[in-house]
């Protein structure tokens, strides 16, 4: 039922109004700073680590370029886009259907983590590999099972690549675990699971290609527990003046017997013993073939075979990775 208040109790509402009123915050503590934190996103990766990690990647991004350049015959450029973080669901709604997904693992990792390719790029390093123009492909498709067993090789050099970018901080020795074209099936981490995102562009001629890596957040504790504290003071570390200057002195005094190898091949004795002036002698290694450059007793370079002032000569086209290395012993 409605009651009506007497003035007395209006004067003593009024009254409580005034007394609230006065213990309001003043303007000073409204214009503190106010940072939104969003409790469903949280940032579990600190800004040095995302630091350490951008340096870590850029190195990748670099010797990947590289050694896609070299093994495509046409200049190809790589550049490191941003390190977000999302959870495991976000990044799996983005990815587009077909897609080109490898599952990577490690030994020393409790976990896997993701490389997507653009399939346009997939299929445009296929068609190149094949002797093609390497034109970007009209309409996306799945890769067949050749097409897969074709850039599985390209993939896992660049795993050893990202394997020697990481060296310093610790030795993961990633592998192709498994691969799939329907994001629906890759279910490595929970979906509420914090994620870091790195993103890559591809630019090969006029064509610009995507490329990403996502490591779930378990994956990625273990490896930078201590970043931040131990190698990014590390890395970022200046040598005095005198240091650097006494290491340029040493290196440049220093020795190393460089030969390359046009190619091989095997002879009987008795073919030995007939050879004339004239003879041909067939080796194993094909004309468009890189050549081993080897430093020290060791292949540590590819190098394509040319004349330089008149005398001939070796250019130096890309370095050799870990995994080719311990394949060619």
């Amino acid at each position: 039922m409605s009651k009506i208040l007497t003035q007395e109790e209006i004067d003593a509402l009024l009254k409580s109004v005034s007394t609230a009123q006065a213990f309001e915050p003043t303007v000073e503590s409204k214009d503190r700073p106010v940072h939104v934190y969003d409790f469903k996103h949280p940032d579990r990766i600190s800004k040095d680590q995302l630091r350490a990690l951008r340096t870590i990647h850029d190195a990748f991004s670099r010797s990947f370029g590289t050694y896609l350049s070299g093994i495509l015959r046409t200049l190809v450029d790589i550049n490191l886009l941003s390190i977000d973080q999302a959870t495991y669901s976000e990044y799996m709604l983005s990815l587009s259907v077909p897609s080109c997904i490898y599952i990577v693992a490690s030994k020393n990792l409790k976990g896997s983590l993701i490389l997507e390719v653009a399939p346009q790029f997939s299929l445009t390093v296929v068609d190149r590999l094949l002797g093609g123009g390497g034109h970007r492909v009209g309409s996306i498709r799945e890769l067949t099972i050749i097409e897969q067993n074709i850039l599985r090789k390209v993939v896992e050099s660049g795993l050893s690549i990202l394997t020697d970018a990481w060296r310093s901080v610790h030795r993961i020795n990633l592998y192709i675990e498994s691969f799939e074209s329907n994001p629906q099936f890759v279910q490595i981490a929970p979906a509420s699971e914090t994620a870091a995102v790195v993103s890559f562009e591809i630019i090969m001629r006029d064509m610009t290609f995507p490329m990403n890596l996502c490591f779930p957040y378990f994956v990625l504790d273990p490896l930078i527990r201590n970043l931040s504290n131990s190698w990014a003071s590390v890395a970022t570390k200046r040598l005095a003046p005198q240091e650097m200057e006494g290491l340029r002195t040493q290196v440049s005094l220093t020795k190393l017997p460089v030969r390359a190898q046009l190619g091989n091949a095997d002879l009987r004795a008795d073919e030995l013993a007939r050879l004339r002036i004239g003879d041909v002698i067939r080796l194993k290694a094909r004309k468009d073939e890189s050549l081993k450059i080897w430093v020290d007793g060791k292949v540590k370079f590819w190098g394509e075979p040319g004349v330089s002032r008149l005398r001939k000569a070796v250019r130096i086209v890309r370095r050799v990775s870990e995994l080719e290395e311990m394949n060619l012993g």
